[in-house]
Order: structure tokens, then C-alpha cells, then sequence
């Protein structure tokens, strides 16, 4: 092949290469643009039926692989749904504009007093400019109700200090002249005091909410278009219903909250203030007091702090009481820091020392192999000298007494010898000894210290509410079968489980209910399961769930009795049953995929499960 032709060649290669990148990158952008437009096409569900109709057809439309004919027939009708939506909600604005306009003239019309004639005057110059924007229409509505209650309470005050008493009905005015016999003859008809009219106040309302009516079912209409209609939205009350209820009702008549299971029950609306909540947060901060193990130093200001907490608090003392207790939380991570430190530092001075003993042991060593070669030295000296008295003796008494002289050298020298072999040996031991002591009670220590590192590690891998594994349990969990999975085989499920209009459990009836919600739902989940599936709360209102050995059919009627298991809960609020559902998308590993591939397909499961009307199980 020519250079010229191998340089073709590998431009040739290099546009297919970087024409399968842009391929790549298309698909990448083609898929986000497609989990964008669904997205976007739920969270504008319920402003418009034909616009909700449009939506579920474009997210059919981008379910499959050919969306270009689909698109190229439903963008023109959207469209054009999209502008009759709107032009149906200018029409809605106007009727609202309408309506409150005259119910304004019609309070006006009353001859309410000055004061709330003039706050009439002031609400109606500002009615189109706020009646136009839906968010402002509840708020201008209480508004209008307060001031009709105004003005009917004013009118009803008129109308009771105008009205003569029952005596001076029956016998006249204070002014009226003695009656005589002439005139004792009986009253007539004509002769009756005249009646003043007195407006009923619970009466009145009436004709007003008339008028409210169709008011308010195109506000509602109008509230859809920025908030998601629910697939069971409560019933909108009236303004006649409202004010007949606030007007007429005592107290004493409104319903006693039925019974239920104390344990379902949600928080009142709207959460409880700080007089109904205050001992509980009294006992908290005791036990937590209770809980912290103060450095020395610090004791006194716990001791004032359980003072304080004790002699009863307000809202006001509760911020400083908090700052208090955070300063000895930060004290109590501090002292655990500095303790960690001190026991860092004790360490190295143990194994210091051990070094040291060590040391002294090859030091010893030395000594002991230096001794002997001294000991060695000297008994060649001494047996040198013997053979050298042997020689030079000359007689058998000298000769004698040479020797025993060179036998008592050799019997010093390895007498002493002795006793230097045994204190060395002693030395040895006793260092050996501690050295066994210290190793020992430093093993004990660090297996102390692992084991508070442990359990540190197992609090850090708990979700504090709801007491099911956390996030980071879950991946540990997860990377721990999915290596069994892989070694042995078999099957291994993937679900992720969702709580079905959470916000508006939280928007309802508070986040107390919320936080109860979870800790429930999250109880019911973990005793349904086996003692070899795997649940964690992966964030918010979001569960993740592992089933091993299971096959696909099976997780399915098991998600579908965890999903029957909560709905079946009987949460209820004053009474009245609440009832809260989930959804779940399941999928199952196959071979050569990661887990962030797994769970994905998971999630894109839960949507559809979300889309096709909730409470439900979708398998992908």
C-alpha cells in the first residue's frame, strides 16, 4: 500500500471514529431531551384537559424509537391546545374580576361605616390588578371575607341598639304620655310601634355567595395551571359554606376527633407550639444532658444549662439554651478529639519504651556475647600461665604450689563469671517481662479502640429517623452482593419505591407528619421482608430495596404486598382516614452491568410506575 493510500486510510478511520462520538454524543443529548420533555409534560399535568391529553401523547411519542412523525403531527395541535388554554384562562381572570367586583359593590351598596367603607374603596381599586395573577386570589378572597364580616358585624350592631325592648314595645316610649282610661281601648294594628328591620347576619351571606360561585370553580381552574392537580383534589368549599360556619358555630358544637390508632395518627394542623411541645423538648434536652459526657472543666456550665432546662423555658431563653448545648456538644467532639490525641501520644511513648527495652535487651545481648569473650580470654591466660609454671618448675613443692595457685585464678575467674551470667539472666527476664506486659496492655487498648471505631462506623451507616440503613449503608450493601451475585450466580433484584405526593403530606399537615409518615412507612417495609433482603432510605421519600435469590415474578408480588401493606395503613387526622400509597420500579442485574446502570433502569421503571397513575409496580 502506497503512502498516499495509507493516509486516506487513516483519515478515513479518524472521521469514522469521530463520527461515532458525535453519534454517541446525539443519543446522549436525544435521551436527556427525552427525560426533560417528560418531565416537563407531568409537571404541567392539569391546566388544560386537551393540554393533558397532548402531554400523554408526547410521552408516548417519546417512548419509542421513531418520534420524528409523531412530533411532526402533535406539536401543531399542542399548539393550538395551548392557546385556547390560555384564552380560556384570560377568561377565567376576567370572571374572577367580575365576580369580586361585585361583590364589592354589593357590600358597598350596604352603607357599611366609614372605617370599612373605607377599606372597601381601597380593596376594589386593587381587585383587577390582583385577581389577574392566580396565586393572589385566595389571599384577596380571605380578604373580601373579612371585611363582609366587618361590614355585616357593624350593620348587625346598628340594627340591635336601634331595636326597642320588649317593655317598651308592649307599654311605649319613655316619652310617651300617661295612658287614660279613655285611651285604654286595645291597640290596633295601626297603633303598634313600627318594626325596625334587622338584617340577618347569618341570612345575608347568601345572595353574596351566589356570586361566589362560579368565582370560585374558575379559581380553582386557575390555581391548576401552577400547581399539579391531584388525582383526588378535596372538594373547594364555598365562601357562602365558609362564612355561614365561621358565623353560626360555637365552639362547643364543632365535632370531637374521632378515635383511631394513636399510633397513625398525624400532628394537628396547624404544628403544635412551643406550650404544647415545651416539655417534650424539656425531656429531650435533659436526656441529651444526660447523654453528654462533660469534661471536667466543663460540668459547671452543664449543671447551669440543666438548671435552665428544668426551671421551665419560652421561645426567647430556648435559642440561648440551644447555644449553650451546642457549645458543649463542640466541647464533648473536642475532649473525644484531645482524648484520641492523649492515647496517640501515650502510644508513641509506649512504643517508645519498647524500643528502649528492646535497645536495652541487644545492649544486653552485647554485654552477655562481650563477657563471654572475655571469660574465654581469661581462661586462656590462666591455662597459659599453668603450662607455663608446668615448664619453669624445678621441684614437685614448687611445682605444686604453682598450680594451686593457677587453679584457685581459674576457679575466681569462672566463679565470677558465674555470678555476672546470672545477673544479666535476671535482668533479661524482668525486661521480658515488661516488655510482655506492655504489649499485652497495648493489644488490649487498640482492640478497645477498633471496636469504638466500629461502632461509630456501623451509627454513621443508620438513618437517624427512620432507623433503616443510610446512603452510605446502602453502597456498602450493594458493592457486598453484587460480589456474591458474581461469584455464585443466580438472581439478584433491584427496586426503588417511592411515597406518592409526599409534599403534599408535608404542605397538609406539616412536616411532623412528614417525618412520622417515613418512620412508619419505613417500619412496615423492613418487618415484611426477609432477613436476607436488603431496604435502605436513599433520600427524601425515596426507598431502595435488594432482593437476592429471587426471580423477577416473585419481587414483583413481593413489592406488590409491601405496596397493598402501607396502603392498607390506617393513618387518619382528626378522625378522618388518610390514605398514603407508593410506587416501585423494579429491575433485575445482568451479566457485565454496573450497579449505577441497574439502578438507573430501576428509576426510569418508577417513573413509568409515577405516569401510569401511582400505586403501582412497573418492571423494566
Amino acid at each position: 500500500m502506497t503512502d498516499d493510500a495509507q493516509r486516506w486510510k487513516s483519515k478515513y478511520l479518524e472521521s469514522l471514529e469521530q463520527q461515532e462520538k458525535l453519534e454517541r454524543r446525539w443519543d446522549a443529548r436525544l435521551d436527556l431531551l427525552r427525560r426533560g420533555l417528560v418531565r416537563s409534560s407531568l409537571a404541567a399535568e392539569g391546566s388544560d384537559k386537551s393540554v393533558d391529553q397532548c402531554m400523554q401523547e408526547l410521552r408516548d411519542i417519546l417512548r419509542r424509537d421513531d418520534i420524528d412523525a409523531g412530533l411532526s403531527g402533535l406539536i401543531p395541535r399542542l399548539e393550538k391546545a395551548v392557546l385556547d388554554s390560555e384564552k380560556r384562562r384570560q377568561d377565567r381572570v376576567e370572571q374572577n374580576i367580575s365576580g369580586v367586583t361585585s361583590l364589592t359593590d354589593q357590600l358597598l351598596a350596604l352603607e357599611p361605616p366609614r372605617e370599612v367603607r373605607k377599606a372597601l374603596k381601597q380593596f376594589a381599586k386593587r381587585i383587577e390588578e390582583r385577581a389577574s395573577q392566580p396565586r393572589e386570589l385566595p389571599a384577596l378572597l380571605s380578604e373580601l371575607s373579612s371585611l363582609q364580616q366587618q361590614a355585616l358585624a357593624a350593620l348587625d350592631d346598628e340594627a340591635t341598639q336601634a331595636r326597642p325592648g320588649f317593655l317598651q314595645r308592649l307599654f311605649g316610649g319613655k316619652d310617651a304620655a300617661p295612658v287614660s282610661s279613655a285611651d285604654s281601648e286595645p291597640a290596633t294594628a295601626d297603633d303598634a310601634p313600627p318594626v325596625v328591620p334587622v338584617p340577618n347576619a347569618v341570612a345575608q351571606p347568601e345572595p353574596l355567595a351566589q356570586a361566589v360561585e362560579p368565582m370560585l370553580k374558575a379559581s380553582s381552574e386557575a390555581a391548576a395551571v401552577v400547581a399539579p392537580v391531584t388525582p383526588n383534589p378535596a372538594p373547594t368549599p364555598s365562601l357562602a359554606a365558609v362564612t355561614s360556619i365561621v358565623a353560626v358555630t360555637p365552639v362547643s358544637a364543632m365535632p370531637a376527633q374521632a378515635s383511631g390508632d394513636p399510633a397513625y395518627a398525624l400532628p394537628e394542623i396547624p404544628e403544635p407550639g412551643y406550650s404544647a411541645v415545651g416539655p417534650h423538648i424539656g425531656d429531650s434536652l435533659m436526656g441529651l444532658l444526660d447523654e453528654l459526657d462533660l469534661p471536667e472543666r466543663h460540668r459547671p456550665q452543664g449543671e447551669v444549662l440543666r438548671q435552665r432546662v428544668q426551671g421551665g423555658l419560652n421561645w426567647y431563653e430556648l435559642v440561648s439554651v440551644l447555644d449553650d448545648l451546642a457549645v458543649l456538644v463542640l466541647a464533648v467532639t473536642d475532649s473525644g478529639q484531645r482524648e484520641f490525641a492523649s492515647y496517640l501520644k501515650q502510644l508513641n511513648e509506649r512504643l517508645a519504651s519498647f524500643l528502649s527495652t528492646l535497645s536495652e535487651a541487644h545492649e544486653g545481648y552485647s554485654e552477655s556475647a562481650e563477657s563471654a569473650r572475655t571469660f574465654n580470654q581469661e581462661l586462656r591466660d590462666q591455662v597459659s600461665g599453668l603450662q607455663a609454671s608446668v615448664q619453669d618448675a624445678v621441684d614437685l613443692p614448687t611445682l605444686k604450689q604453682s598450680l594451686e595457685a593457677r587453679l584457685d585464678g581459674l576457679l575466681s575467674t569462672v566463679s565470677e563469671h558465674q555470678k555476672q551470667r546470672d545477673g544479666h539472666e535476671e535482668a533479661v527476664a524482668q525486661r521480658l517481662q515488661s516488655l510482655t506486659q506492655k504489649v499485652a496492655d497495648m493489644e488490649q487498648e487498640a482492640q478497645s479502640f477498633r471496636d469504638h471505631l466500629e461502632e461509630q462506623r456501623q451509627k454513621a451507616l443508620i438513618d437517624p429517623l427512620t432507623g433503616l440503613p443510610n446512603r452510605a449503608g446502602w453502597s456498602e450493601r450493594l458493592e457486598l452482593e453484587m460480589a456474591r451475585w458474581k461469584r455464585y450466580g443466580g438472581e439478584l433484584l433491584l427496586a426503588v419505591l417511592d411515597i406518592d405526593h409526599f409534599k403534599r403530606i408535608n404542605d397538609g399537615y406539616g412536616h411532623l407528619a412528614g417525618d412520622k409518615v417515613l418512620k412508619i412507612i419505613a417500619g412496615e417495609l423492613a418487618k415484611r421482608l426477609r432477613k436476607t433482603d436488603f431496604i435502605a432510605r436513599f433520600g427524601g421519600e425515596e426507598f431502595v430495596l435488594l432482593i437476592p435469590s429471587t426471580p423477577l415474578e416473585g419481587g414483583h408480588q413481593l413489592l406488590q404486598t409491601l405496596l397493598d401493606g402501607v396502603e392498607q395503613c390506617p393513618f387518619h387526622f382528626r378522625g378522618e382516614r388518610v390514605t398514603i400509597t407508593l410506587s416501585a420500579g423494579l429491575t433485575a442485574f445482568a451479566s457485565g452491568e454496573d450497579s449505577d446502570k441497574v439502578f438507573e433502569r430501576a428509576d426510569q421503571a418508577l417513573y413509568r410506575a409515577k405516569s401510569g397513575g401511582r400505586n403501582r409496580v412497573e418492571l423494566n
